[in-house]
């Protein structure tokens, strides 16, 4: 009973214990199953070109590195379940490559055993080669290798490097492309309109006198919009001034650089800033209702010191047309 057959009667009244001929051809015809089941998938040829299989023993390469950087590319991905996943391989590391080594080792013998014309220790010679290959040409590439690099480098950074420059707000080129996509028409942008009423708790640009406040604007392809100067306005000042601005909801790298400036007798100094991307613009626009100077929500959070009250209506150009 203890290896699961039943005991026949000669056992049950003490006598030497048989087992049931019927059960034990079962096991042995399962487990010839199995090993019949291995052998297919491991005896398992694709007809195919050597040319193709090549191509595929290369994908399935790729694939095995890729295995190998699946931490650091779910940890760049927004899908909130993979950057968990990144965290929690993170702290397993060693058992997580130790797996994955495993995993790969039988996923790479699979396919070089499904290949006709390629064995392990070919694929071994080959990977060898190329790398012996690379190396001794890497000289030759340098230069080049090192500006696709500087390139991919200036690509993906290029929001903190033009922070570091101070041109983060400057729209350098007015062209995008989506711009070509839609044949360059501006049928996509609608006029806003920002009401700004105050800022407060403004940082001193000087110790011996009180700030000149301005207000500098910057949004896409807009032109630099900026409001009056207040002069000694001091840490809080009440603006009641208005802006507009040709805004494209469907763009997301659009983005609102608020400054606020002091001016001095040579150009001016910044005091605080604040960026509004898309969706929070978008969101002004529709929670305010242009009802003049009342309703404002909360305050935006000023860099590295103050709030700013302000609120973004919609334009009807139509009426404007009939009320010029």
């Amino acid at each position: 009973r203890a290896w699961g057959f039943p005991d026949s009667p000669r056992s049950k009244e003490g006598g030497a214990r048989s087992f049931d001929p019927i059960l034990l051809d079962r096991q042995g015809i399962r487990s010839s199953h199995m090993a019949s089941s291995g052998n297919a998938v491991l005896n398992y040829r694709l007809d195919i070109d050597a040319e193709f299989q090549g191509w595929i023993l290369i994908v399935a390469t790729v694939t095995a590195i890729w295995l190998f950087c699946l931490p650091c590319y779910c940890a760049g991905m927004s899908w909130t379940p993979a950057r968990k996943f990144a965290s929690w391989v993170s702290q397993r590391l060693p058992f997580f490559y130790a797996f994955m080594t495993i995993v790969n080792v039988i996923f790479l013998y699979l396919v070089i055993a499904w290949l006709p014309d390629y064995t392990f220790p070919q694929y071994l010679g080959a990977c060898a080669k190329m790398a012996a290959w690379t190396f001794a040409h890497v000289l030759k590439w340098a230069t080049s290798l090192v500006m696709i690099l500087a390139f991919a480098v200036a690509v993906a950074f290029k929001d903190r490097i033009a922070l570091m420059l101070g041109m983060d707000h400057k729209q350098i080129f007015n062209c995008k492309a989506r711009d070509c996509l839609t044949c360059f028409t501006t049928t996509r942008f609608r006029p806003i309109e920002l009401l700004i009423w105050k800022v407060e708790d403004l940082p001193s640009a000087d110790m011996f006198s009180a700030n000149n406040v301005f207000i500098e604007l910057f949004m896409g392809y807009n032109e630099t919009m900026k409001t009056r100067v207040h002069n000694n306005a001091g840490s809080d000042c009440i603006l009641k001034e208005t802006v507009q601005l040709n805004f494209d909801e469907d763009d997301d790298e659009e983005k609102l650089f608020i400054f606020v400036r002091n001016q001095q007798v040579m150009g001016a100094q910044e005091l605080a800033r604040a960026e509004i991307g898309n969706e929070q613009l978008k969101l002004l626009v529709e929670q305010g209702p242009a009802n003049g100077w009342s309703n404002f929500r909360e305050p935006i959070s000023l860099v590295p010191r103050g709030r700013i009250w302000l609120k973004a209506v919609d334009i009807d150009e139509e009426q404007d047309a009939v009320t010029c």
